[in-house]
């Protein structure tokens, strides 16, 4: 029975740590997308990715989402707002890379960070409610817990 757990643990781990690096890279492509200058960019780049879906479903809930989102990027995209996806994305895809490549000192490291992403994740959904970031939260938490198991059994292994 523990062998399967363990089993279990080592296999949610790859697949979160490999979803977290996805994440990363994402947000610093969002990131370099942001700070591309005009506003034309983002309303081709969103049009082209959701023509098709709102085609066949005018009330496709993401494409609909997407679309809100661009009307909410203005031609003058918050400096912060770049600099926080590719900083996040840099250390999140940092983390999960050294966590991929079972660097012991990455796991502390990782559950530091992760935990303080979550506190303001949380900030964020107090004033936000977006759906969206509530999920990443949960997320981040159940990858802290699974990080930390993996940790653990690392230690107890080592030891």
């Amino acid at each position: 029975m523990r062998k399967l757990f363990n089993k279990l643990i080592d296999e949610t781990f790859d697949v979160g740590v490999l979803l977290k690096f996805l994440h990363g890279f994402f947000e610093i492509v969002g990131g370099l997308f942001l700070a591309t200058p005009g506003r034309q960019i983002t309303d081709n780049f969103i049009v082209a990715l959701t023509r098709g879906e709102i085609s066949e479903d005018p009330k496709d809930l993401i494409a609909n989402y997407l679309i809100k989102l661009g009307d909410q990027v203005s031609g003058n995209v918050n400096f912060f707002a770049v600099f926080y996806l590719l900083l996040h994305g840099l250390i999140n895809a940092g983390l999960a890379i050294a966590l991929l490549k079972n660097k012991l000192w990455a796991y502390p490291l990782a559950l530091s960070t992760f935990l303080i992403f979550i506190v303001y994740q949380i900030y964020r959904y107090i004033y936000t409610h977006s759906l969206l970031l509530l999920l990443l939260t949960l997320f981040d938490a159940f990858l802290v817990v699974v990080v930390y198991l993996e940790y653990k059994k690392k230690i107890n292994k080592n030891a």
